[in-house]
């Protein structure tokens, strides 16, 4: 992987940047008095707050969406964007302020407060799946290795090592502060590029006579089915432990909606710039690698300064993911199996001594994950396919279906749809074609786990509620 040619003064920026969050994290932590200071602070975020960390907690595939925007164009835009504002929407009408008035923790306690224990413990496991920062380390040792000429190792170990620094001290006070100078940083650092882009090569007559007329389609070169599966991709979002913990942080029923309202008009703003910026780097530099399309053609058409904040923009994005699913599955850890499974009597100091070892555990999985695969995308698609398999029809039947619901059907469901989008996403992997997976009947793995996890919620929770 080639390094990027930086200044003294771009570095510098980048330097001062890590040494801003590093201070945070470790002054933070005076504010720090309970265990609904570490895990929510303290049901008191206001407006603003909340925007910031949920806008800049949800967009660090930043890299991802380059790749796809290169080599696809305009279908990243309605496939990580478009379906996404949907979900957005329902999430913000009907659900975010049920959450907030539920008081309670995390997904896996909606879950016991619609079935029982047992549909939290195994939903806490998948949960722990969904919120795990691997994608995001990946994209970081990316990055790191553009920036500083290191091998991917060491970027993913250092970023890794930052994050969990002032998530430790902080919990998710930590995590919301840093998140607050983040989201100023990436909102500028997305901003900056397309101007220069248009001033060096031209506005949409440069694009279409450098890029395949596919590219300007929303469909792409995609099927039918392929567009689709991100659609249900989508409802990842009705499932999210980040966007449940920031509800049930909220400072009142008001702003919950209200925030996440707002954060779609900045997402959309985010997914215009990325995709054209990813269109851009494939018209003027067709042979770059597509996952690091986004920052190399950056630092081609920045100027000195401008090209050192748009890399600590591009690096507060990633870490600013990376810092809130990391304390999202150690709280899974502390909170939904050693606090209600293990020692239910346990004392908030015990609780948070786990959460701070659920931290460090969360973060070497990580770790391993990221070294074992190679594109972020494919890892989205991975995880989101299990998750969203297994937990969004228990979850959707808890909060919209007025009658008995029992527990053994939440199992039978999270089971059965879980392990046949496994099934489904081995059969693709052992029978590639031309480095594309070949499913099943043809049919994407996402299609048959929400069916099978729907029609086996039905059936037996007909049976075991008559």
């Amino acid at each position: 992987m080639e390094t990027l040619s930086l200044s003294s003064v771009d570095y510098g920026i980048i330097v001062v940047y890590f040494i801003l969050i590093i201070i945070i994290g470790y002054v933070v932590k005076r504010r720090v008095r309970n265990i609904t200071d570490y895990f929510l602070a303290g049901r008191r975020l206001t407006l603003p707050i909340f925007v910031a960390t949920l806008v800049s907690t949800w967009y660090g595939g930043i890299l991802g969406v380059g790749e796809l925007s290169f080599n696809y164009g305009m279908v990243n835009w309605l496939t990580q964007g478009f379906f996404w504002y949907l979900s957005y929407l329902f999430f913000a009408f009907f659900l975010a302020n049920r959450i907030r008035r539920s008081g309670l923790f995390t997904v896996p306690d909606q879950l016991e407060r619609f079935y029982d224990k047992r549909a939290r413990l195994l939903g806490a496991f998948f949960n722990f799946i969904m919120v795990t920062p691997a994608p995001y380390v990946l994209s970081l040792g990316v990055i790191f290795s553009l920036i500083f000429g290191w091998p991917a190792w060491a970027g993913i170990l250092l970023g890794t090592l930052v994050a969990v620094f002032y998530t430790l001290r902080g919990g998710f006070l930590g995590v919301i502060y840093t998140d607050f100078i983040q989201f100023f940083l990436m909102v500028t650092g997305v901003a900056l590029v397309i101007p220069f882009a248009v001033s060096k090569f031209g506005g949409i007559s440069f694009l279409k006579a450098n890029l395949p007329a596919t590219h300007f389609t929303l469909t792409g070169e995609w099927t039918t089915q392929m567009i689709l599966v991100w659609g249900f991709i989508a409802f990842w979002t009705l499932v999210d432990p980040s966007f449940y913990q920031r509800c049930y942080a909220a400072k009142d029923d008001k702003v919950p909606k209200r925030g996440i309202l707002l954060a779609i008009v900045f997402w959309g703003l985010f997914d215009v710039c990325t995709t054209f910026t990813g269109m851009y780097a494939r018209a003027a530099m067709p042979t770059i690698d597509p996952l690091t399309a986004y920052p190399v053609f950056a630092a081609a058409v920045l100027p000195i300064v401008l090209k050192g904040l748009f890399f600590a923009g591009l690096i507060a994005t990633v870490m600013s993911t990376i810092d809130s699913f990391t304390f999202l599955g150690a709280m899974n850890i502390a909170h939904d199996y050693y606090k209600r499974i293990i020692n239910p009597k346990a004392s908030e100091k015990s609780v948070m001594r786990v959460t701070k070892v659920g931290i460090v555990m969360t973060a070497l999985l990580a770790l391993v994950l990221a070294f074992f695969f190679e594109s972020v995308v494919s890892m989205w698609y991975t995880i989101g396919t299990i998750g969203i398999s297994a937990l969004l029809i228990p979850m959707l039947a808890g909060f919209f279906y007025k009658g008995k619901k029992s527990g053994d059907a939440a199992l039978a469901s999270m089971v059965t749809g879980s392990l046949t989008a496994i099934v489904w996403l081995a059969y693709g992997w052992v029978n590639m074609v031309e480095g594309w997976p070949t499913y099943l009947l043809g049919l994407e793995p996402l299609y048959p786990g929400l069916a099978v996890s729907l029609v086996v919620f039905v059936v037996v929770n007909a049976w075991r509620t008559r």
